[in-house]
């Protein structure tokens, strides 16, 4: 049985994470906080046996097997090595690394860690991913375009997500799960990339990103991501000869979810494909939780690094919106 620790009292860690370990049926045995109080209340909510005002004292806790990081994400690299050197397993919000140079660090640890690190991309371990392989790209023919849309919104200047300096920005937050997309549904990663990038001219941060990725072969993705939007999302799969659209690809709720088929094409709506009631965050939990409990090496940084080099390309090759 994996013993889990949490370092921080985000939001995601408080609403999402906590309880899907429970559900998974894992114990929190610890957590931390920069503020004991924040960190005493924490552990009383999710029934933590300890609670810490730093984060160095879950790696002495030999009663903690893996830590789970949901830290602004300039801090993910620094702590996910420090958890591995007290070897303790990881799993990482994403984006585990703010770019290539601050992912090699990462990468070098890993590969003298026995144990098991995960970025948390949670959208893997839902039924309605695994259908795009069993049943989706089957029925559509070759696949020739995707097209993906994230967008929420937020203008709150303290929100971690409008700090710069902190890793924010739509690209990062939100992006990465759209490049996801890509290399999930193509299986492979671009060849070329165009892009542009809107800045907010108060905080600095991207809220607005739209991209061409070229997988060659004639096949795309034509991505945006804003971060001052209507809340929205979608993945549509355009086929040689049929269609399908996920309606809500990425934060998928846990009642269940639709996702439309078109098998023929055409411009109705579709066979619906209802997707059963599924706690995505509990998935992943298990996965992650299976892997560390089967005492192999394993980590999944070699899509994180493929991920890392696509959103690199997108700032690099970006005009101005």
């Amino acid at each position: 049985m994996i013993r889990f620790a949490i370092m921080g009292s985000a939001k995601i860690a408080r609403t999402q994470l906590a309880p899907a370990i429970l559900e998974a049926g894992y114990p929190i045995q610890a957590v931390a906080s920069r503020s004991l109080e924040q960190a005493r209340a924490f552990a009383t909510e999710v029934g933590a046996k300890r609670y810490y005002d730093n984060y160095d004292a879950l790696f002495s806790d030999d009663q903690v097997d893996a830590v789970y990081i949901p830290l602004p994400n300039h801090l993910h690299v620094p702590w996910a090595i420090k958890a591995m050197a007290a070897g303790k397993h990881v799993l990482c919000e994403k984006p585990i690394a703010l770019d290539r140079a601050d992912l090699q660090p990462l990468l070098e640890a890993a590969a003298r860690f026995d144990g098991t690190l995960m970025e948390a991309f949670m959208v893997c371990h839902h039924a309605q991913w695994s259908a795009i392989h069993q049943k989706i790209l089957p029925a559509i023919g070759d696949l020739r375009a995707l097209h993906a849309v994230f967008s929420y919104g937020l203008t709150d200047a303290k929100n971690v997500r409008n700090v710069p300096e902190w890793g924010g920005g739509g690209l990062l937050d939100i992006g990465c799960y759209t490049v996801l997309a890509g290399r999930w549904c193509f299986g492979a990663d671009p060849v070329r990339v165009q892009s542009s990038i809107d800045l907010d001219p108060q905080f600095g941060i991207d809220r607005q990103t739209s991209a061409l990725l070229d997988y060659g072969q004639g096949r795309t993705l034509s991505l945006t991501v804003c971060t001052q939007a209507a809340r929205y999302q979608r993945l549509l799969l355009l086929g040689s000869k049929g269609w399908a659209e996920l309606e809500i690809p990425f934060n998928a709720p846990n009642e269940g979810v639709r996702i439309r088929l078109a098998p023929d094409g055409g411009l109705g709506a579709g066979e619906i494909i209802e997707i059963p009631p599924q706690n995505q965050y509990a998935s992943m939990v298990r996965a992650f939780a299976e892997q560390a409990q089967s005492g192999k090496a394993w980590n999944n940084l070699e899509q994180s690094a493929a991920l890392i080099q696509v959103l690199d390309q997108i700032r690099t090759n970006a005009k101005p919106a």
